[in-house]
Parts: C-alpha cells; structure tokens; sequence
C-alpha cells in the first residue's frame, strides 16, 4: 500500500512533497500503532492509511500556502523566521529579502504568491489555484507575465544577475 499512498501524494503535492507527507504518515500510524492494533478484518489499516495520506496532503498544502501567504505578505520579520526561509537558491536571508523586496514592487500580489509557489516549492498551477482560490488558467497567466517580468534586463539589474554595463 506504501506505493499507492506515495502515489497519491505525487499526485497532490509533486515529487518534493511526496516522501515528506508519506513520512508525516508513517509517524502518524506508528503513534497509532503505539495506542493498540487496528482491527485488520474490516480493513480498517488501509482505511486508516488512506484517511491519513489524504488528511496530511491537504495539511501539507496549506502549509505551504500559509508560508507563502506569510512569505509574500508585508510583514519581513517572518523572513527571519528559519521555518518561513523557503528558497535554498539565495545565500542568505539578506539577499532574500532584498530580492524580494524588488519582486513585490514589479510583481503582482497574485504573480507573486505564484511565483514563490511554484519556483519555492515546485507546485503545478492546478495545485496553485486551488490553495489560492483562483482558476489554474489565472495562475498559469500570473506565472507567465512573472517570468516574463523577472528576464527583463531592468529587473535582473535590480535584482543584481545582470551588470548595468551588459
């Protein structure tokens, strides 16, 4: 059953998340497991895992989208917050910050979150739109008129990639 609950999660949250939310199963029935046995003639131990994969799925991806909400929002001192540094591609959280900062003045909110969704955490625009409530079409459109912002010459001056004298 390991392999279709890793499926599942796959198929929920991407191949970053997938061993992360199988492993938070794996802890939760071993706490169950610890309590009693489960009764195994009415299948309860797959009902049990499966209830489990779903329940820390949807737990998985909220979490990712309140760390984004928090990521994105005004306030930067959760920047200095490790569980909130989501980016491993920055050497430090100054950097970050001082990229971010950019990003919020030439991206929308809704291109924003997007961005910090799918490039922070790997997520599809699907799974995009349904933790911001929006359509997937919107999403793939903030995406798309984000990245075409981020390889602008100007924006990649202030973010520091690109020289003033290329």
């Amino acid at each position: 059953m390991r392999r279709t609950l890793w499926k599942h999660a796959y198929a929920r949250a991407g191949r970053d998340h997938a061993d992360d939310i199988c492993s938070k199963v794996a802890i939760a029935f071993y706490r169950r497991l610890l309590s009693g046995p489960l009764n195994e003639d009415d299948g309860s131990v797959a009902s049990y895992l499966w209830t489990m994969i779903k329940r820390h799925t949807n737990q998985h991806l909220k979490e990712l989208a309140d760390r984004a909400e928090n990521f994105v929002g005004d306030d930067t001192t959760k920047l200095e917050d490790p569980a909130n540094y989501i980016s491993v591609h920055f050497t430090s959280q100054i950097e970050l910050a001082e990229s971010m900062a950019v990003l919020k003045k030439e991206f929308s909110t809704l291109q924003l979150r997007a961005f910090v969704l799918a490039e922070a955490y790997g997520l599809k625009a699907p799974r995009i739109a349904e933790l911001i409530g929006t359509t997937h079409g919107t999403v793939r459109d903030a995406l798309r008129h984000a990245r075409r912002k981020l390889s602008t010459r100007r924006v990649g001056v202030r973010l520091g990639v690109v020289s003033d004298d290329d």
